[in-house]
């Protein structure tokens, strides 16, 4: 009887579903509100911002609807640190199914990130729609647009998460580090203010934050009335790329050590 071998690439998808399905059931199976956290805590922080900006500046938002540009800010910056954060959980988390030799530690990181990109998306759309029967402009400029800057701030978020995942697996500290470091970062990633807004001194020293050029750019595709003036095309390209080569090359080095350990 002849044994076809199957190709790496089919038992990839294989492995990377099975985890996806495992991860499901693992983080939503018994707690059905999971699947809502995340659009309620949106919710939530868009009000709360929406009221305070509202007290302290008036209503008057330049030509577009505050309450949607924080809704899809947070979202977005939510996505970046849920990526990040569940990486950093995936070797450890799935430990056990690495003595299977088809299952690797890298499959964890991409079936975690899967989950957290089916998890915004529906979120995105929850609130877009809730967006619309309250009768705010949900509108975009360009859906192409807002689709490819979404597509690159993913590529960078999972280019970080696998890296931390990397290095947080060896050094536990990190874990901690990065989570202090998201609490400052949430005031300093341009989610519920635009660059121009700030002023030109602190507007110097934000920049070398490469989240907020991906914020920036996700405002000027979305609404009209913004622009990309101070995104710097080749810094977001920079941290997109430096981050996904080093996670890459870090752990096709220490892969071994990793399912050992």
């Amino acid at each position: 009887m002849k044994v076809t071998k199957r190709n790496p690439f089919i038992i990839f998808k294989a492995v990377v579903f099975a985890l996806f399905l495992r991860e499901m059931q693992t983080r939503f199976g018994s707690k059905r509100l999971g699947y809502f956290w995340m659009i309620v805590d949106a919710i939530a922080r868009v009000i709360f911002l929406s009221v305070i900006k509202y007290y302290i500046m008036g209503k008057d938002s330049e030509g577009y609807d505050y309450p949607v540009f924080l809704g899809i800010s947070i979202l977005t910056f939510e996505y970046f640190r849920h990526i990040v954060n569940k990486s950093m959980g995936a070797f450890e988390s799935n430990a056990g199914l690495f003595i299977y030799k088809q299952v690797k530690p890298i499959d964890t990181v991409f079936a975690r990130f899967i989950v957290e990109t089916i998890v915004f998306i529906i979120a995105w759309g929850v609130l877009s729609t809730i967006g619309y029967y309250v009768g705010l402009d949900i509108s975009m400029q360009s859906s192409l647009g807002v689709m490819l800057v979404i597509i690159w701030f993913s590529t960078f978020a999972f280019g970080i998460g696998l890296l931390s995942a990397v290095v947080s697996h060896f050094y536990p500290f990190y874990k901690k580090v990065i989570g202090f470091i998201f609490m400052p970062l949430f005031f300093l990633s341009g989610v519920f203010y635009t660059v121009d807004f700030l002023p030109e001194v602190i507007r110097e020293y934000i920049l070398y934050n490469p989240i907020i050029h991906f914020m920036e750019l996700l405002h000027a595709e979305y609404f009209i009335v913004l622009c990309d003036l101070y995104v710097d095309y080749e810094y977001m390209i920079f941290w997109t790329m430096i981050p996904l080569f080093l996670g890459l090359y870090g752990y096709h080095r220490l892969e071994r050590k990793i399912i050992s350990t």
